[in-house]
């Protein structure tokens, strides 16, 4: 029998040698997962033992995280905006960056709309987006929409857990292919594939060995869905509906050249904590049809 305080040295030093980020904060966080337990319970019981399986399974989750696999596909789960969502090798890992376009989103929301609004979370993945906003505002109402049958199997799942299933639609559609080209939206939110082919070798290995490609790369140029999704969005929304897209860093000029092409108005670009512009606010104003 191995006591906590002893598998815990193990897998830090495992990982701190693989060189992987915060090597204790992992190992405590495996731990913690695979008996259930917080971290400060366990730092505070460290003389406890931990059976044979329990240590077993460790080892197995520790090299896993050494040769590059995500924590949070081994985890299951990762947290935005404040809720946990079950994350798989078949959805992306939803990013801090992204809670940028939620937050900018709730604030249109509670200011424009004060009564239902219906919105549309285009590549939703795990369904971070729409699932957050049907949570903050418990008057919407919208779709999650993915090419992935099994993305929209993950977000619903997690739309179940966090109450909101019955006011969100999943739908398996090619970008806004499954709408009617009339006014139905008051927002449409995306957070598209936008990296750059040529851009693969330069990602983190744990990213492009684990993280689903359809979701990361967006053609040769970073901008292909951008180009796709824009010109459909305007005949879809309502007088005075948003268009919420996150972007790549260095894209902001370009993708907004598409949003004021598709004759939709250039709001705002919100930056990320480095200065990126990171989310790009767009709307249909009464006069665009």
């Amino acid at each position: 029998m191995h006591t906590i305080a002893d598998i815990r040295s193990w897998a830090s030093e495992e990982l701190r040698r693989a060189r992987v980020d915060s090597p204790v904060l992992t190992a405590d966080l495996l731990l913690g997962f695979l008996i259930g337990w917080d971290r400060v319970r366990i730092l505070s019981h460290g003389e406890q033992q931990v059976s044979d399986e329990t240590w077993d399974r460790l080892r197995r989750l520790v090299l896993r995280r050494a040769n590059g696999e995500p924590l949070q596909y081994l985890t299951g789960e990762q947290e935005f905006f404040g809720l946990a969502f079950r994350v798989t090798p078949e959805v992306l890992i939803p990013r801090p960056e992204t809670e940028i376009l939620v937050e900018k989103a709730l604030d249109l929301i509670r200011g424009n709309y004060p009564s239902s609004i219906r919105f549309a979370d285009i590549g939703a993945g795990s369904g971070c987006i729409a699932v957050s906003i049907a949570h903050e505002v418990p008057s919407s109402s919208g779709f999650a929409v993915d090419v992935s049958a099994s993305a929209l199997q993950i977000a619903r799942e997690n739309a179940v857990r966090h109450g909101v299933a019955e006011r969100i639609l999943f739908v398996q559609s090619n970008l806004l292919d499954g709408f009617p080209q009339k006014p139905c939206l008051d927002f449409v939110l995306c957070n598209p594939p936008y990296i750059a082919l040529n851009e693969c070798d330069s990602l983190p290995p744990e990213v492009k060995n684990h993280e689903p490609h359809k979701a990361l790369f967006g053609g040769e140029s970073g901008l292909e869905i951008y180009r796709r999704l824009v010109p459909e969005v305007s005949p879809r929304l309502n007088a005075g509906g948003y268009l919420l897209l996150e972007v790549g860093a260095g894209q902001a000029q370009r993708v907004g050249e598409l949003v004021v092409g598709a004759g939709l108005r250039l709001r705002e670009a919100l930056n990320d904590l480095q200065g990126i512009a990171r989310c790009l606010v767009a709307q249909k104003t009464s006069r665009e049809k």
